[in-house]
């Protein structure tokens, strides 16, 4: 595995705000590296039965996911940031954590869908 590439973990919360509507809220934003890999074959097909699109995977070490539900990454080459969300996660060994992803924006922000705290 090879750890060059760096993407930003975001954890997000939902809660109501003082109408009663539903906001999400930016908790915290951490830098790791990670490894990133194109979706195996199985986990695309599996993902399409259950009416999602995995689109990237990220290896993550055990050590720095806390269950973060957002991902920002910049492709090599690339102007903007894409914005992944987490749709399953799970570890093999106990010490990488691999990372489904499905795009959720692209070009963007985050900030685009969610107010920073």
């Amino acid at each position: 595995m090879l750890w060059r590439d760096v993407a930003t973990l975001i954890k997000v919360e939902s809660a109501p705000d003082s109408d009663g509507y539903t906001v999400e809220t930016e908790t915290s934003r951490r830098e790791v590296f990670v490894d990133v890999q194109s979706v195996r074959r199985s986990e695309f097909y599996a993902a399409q039965q259950a009416g999602m699109t995995v689109a990237l995977v990220f290896n993550v070490r055990a050590a720095d996911y806390e269950g973060e539900t957002l991902i920002e990454y910049k492709h090599p080459g690339a102007d903007e940031i894409t914005v992944y969300s987490v749709v399953r996660s799970f570890t093999k060994n106990g010490e990488i954590v691999e990372l489904n992803c499905s795009l959720d924006t692209a070009p963007g922000s985050v900030a685009r869908r969610i107010t920073s705290v």
